[in-house]
């Protein structure tokens, strides 16, 4: 499927990102009391960074994907697990009306249209339904991370996450679909090698799209910043917020 955020480049390279905080999923299942016989759709399940640990605690999952790359990925990543791979996008999710009882984005809602995605939410789940979308965040307050945001506003004096580091609790709200709007976030430190990490940048479409015939030159020079050490603690934030059906 074509979509505006064109992955196929960064799927190789998408696993080496940081997995979420395992204490924040864990509180958002129970904050949502997800049962095992209930059904989760992991939206823009890329690689199955979040559809794993849900699929590794039980649950039932179904897998929604529009890049044939990151998919196929996602299914030999799934292979020993019972889950269902389905090609759409959040805002046309090619799922049946009121088919599931949760459905979770995970660092996918931010390149939607998130009006059209909650409306198309709505529309798949069942009746008490939950939305809930997340992200990991690097502590840009960390020395290491203060330097890499250095190098790359060299290229880019005007470089903008977008709305992935964005609070989507408006756009939640104004919908009039969703209430009873719950935040969770979670510190966490990740040791990763140095070639983990330019891996995970490789995966980085914001910063691809952003600086353009520079993008290998950011890389390049994050990797020659890093290169001394073998390893570093990677401080990141899990951040989830999640809501009810009205």
């Amino acid at each position: 499927m074509k979509t505006k955020w064109d992955y196929s480049e960064r799927a190789a390279t998408y696993d080496k990102r940081a997995d979420y905080s395992s204490e924040a999923i864990d509180e958002l299942l129970d904050i949502l009391d997800c049962k095992k016989d209930q059904v989760i759709a992991d939206i823009g399940a890329g690689t199955g960074k979040l559809s794993i640990p849900l699929l590794m605690r039980g649950h039932n999952v179904i897998c929604v994907e529009p890049n044939n790359n990151m998919r196929n990925i996602g299914i030999q990543n799934t292979k020993n697990f019972k889950v269902n791979w389905v090609e759409g996008t959040g805002e046309n999710t090619n799922m049946k009306d009121s088919s599931v009882n949760y459905a979770f984005f995970g660092s996918s809602f931010n390149v939607l249209n998130q009006e059209k995605t909650l409306k198309e939410t709505k529309r798949i789940l069942k009746n008490n339904g939950s939305f809930a979308c997340m992200w990991n965040h690097r502590d840009l307050n960390d020395i290491t991370q203060k330097e890499i945001e250095n190098i790359i506003k060299q290229y880019i004096p005007n470089y903008n996450y977008g709305k992935r580091r964005e609070d989507p609790t408006d756009v939640i709200r104004e919908s009039k679909i969703f209430d009873n709007i719950r935040s969770i976030q979670k510190y966490f430190v990740v040791k990763m090698r140095t070639e983990d990490i330019i891996s995970a940048w490789k995966s980085h479409e914001t910063l691809s799209r952003q600086s353009g015939k520079n993008f290998e030159k950011i890389i390049s020079d994050i990797y020659n910043f890093l290169q001394p050490k073998d390893y570093f603690e990677v401080p990141y934030m899990t951040k989830i917020w999640c809501a009810d059906l009205t």
